[in-house]
């Protein structure tokens, strides 16, 4: 089990609604934490670096697949929306500055997979993103490394987040999901 507890980023004003959800200020740690008794992918909107797994049954539904003749264009104005910077750490891919991800929510009761915004992600931040391919793309431990850095958590704050976000792929996984693409608009 952890015995520690996980740091969490809580933006000036997100404060009450952080510690509505149960987080506590650490003084000695100087940021907001999830108590080691709660789940982690509770605060997932408060992780630097939050791994978000679509669910298998939706993998091949993708702002891409829906957009081909579009896809070139969209990904475009989300990386000049970014100054070709990544939005998560700040970086840039050696090979290319940024990659184009799409964030997702989910109604889980009406199975809604609703797009919220695309976002430009270095590399490194975009296969953390995609944590499962990552896994058997042989790249595993670097994008550990990656996550534990950009979070500032320890290993046991990444297994045990990590278990917490396979088991929320896997109940999504076993139903499928309607897109709504709306956001696209800010993109088009």
């Amino acid at each position: 089990m952890n015995k520690t507890r996980t740091r969490i980023h809580v933006p000036i004003g997100q404060e009450e609604k952080a510690e509505k959800l149960g987080a506590i200020y650490d003084g000695r740690m100087k940021s907001y934490v999830v108590p080691q008794h709660m789940p982690i992918i509770l605060f997932q909107e408060f992780i630097p670096l939050p791994i978000e797994l679509v669910p298998a049954s939706n993998w091949e539904n993708n702002v891409r697949s829906e957009f081909k003749e579009e896809w070139r264009d969209i990904r475009r104005v989300c990386y000049r929306k970014a100054g070709y910077r990544c939005e998560k750490c700040g970086g840039v891919g050696e090979d290319h500055p940024v990659e184009c991800h799409e964030e997702w929510s989910y109604d889980d009761q009406k199975g809604i997979q609703k797009l919220e915004r695309l976002i430009a992600l270095c590399p490194l931040c975009h296969k953390s993103q995609h944590y499962g391919y990552a896994v058997i793309s042989g790249l595993e431990q670097e994008v550990r490394k990656h996550i534990l850095k950009q979070n500032r958590w320890k290993k046991e704050d990444l297994d045990k987040y990590l278990e917490e976000v396979f088991l929320v792929f896997e109940h999504r996984s076993r139903r499928e999901w309607k897109l709504d693409l709306e956001a696209l608009q800010d993109y088009r």
